[in-house]
């Protein structure tokens, strides 16, 4: 059970080629927070992969745990963008990932490489629509 007090969680990015069966090391990886209305993101890391395709854990900002116990308390999360790249692989975008107090999380990003003589072009991985509304039922029961 995530500590009551705690306003943030941990993510690593593992990042792997071949349909995920080898690492990639020395991959980009930055991590910004959610566009705003006008667009705008805040850049929170910008992190290389070690030799098992793995970043450094990343502590990010989440609201509280007690977001989670009610419908009306307010999002339960905060949401974040993940861009990843290495040259000769086609960059990657991960929108929207949700990061829950407390909860650490590990994302999978399997890169393309790109043909020979083929320009990079930037793939989203975009959830579309309002965010899920989620929380935890202080009664026990499952919503």
């Amino acid at each position: 059970m995530p500590d009551p007090a705690t306003s943030s969680a941990v993510l690593r990015v593992v990042v792997t080629t071949a349909l995920g069966a080898l690492p990639l090391a020395g991959a980009s990886v930055t991590v910004s927070t959610a566009a705003d209305q006008p667009g705008e993101r805040t850049l929170l890391y910008s992190v290389r992969t070690d030799q098992n395709g793995m970043t450094p854990p990343m502590e990010l900002s989440t609201p509280p745990l007690s977001n989670s116990m009610t419908p009306d308390s307010g999002t339960p999360f905060s949401l974040y963008t993940v861009e990843v790249a290495k040259e000769g692989y086609t960059p990657l975008t991960a929108l929207h990932i949700p990061m829950f107090p407390g909860i650490p999380a590990v994302l999978p990003v399997a890169l393309t490489p790109l043909e020979e003589n083929q320009p990079s072009s930037q793939t989203d991985l975009t959830a579309t629509g309002d965010p899920q509304v989620l929380y935890h039922s202080e009664t026990g029961g499952e919503e």
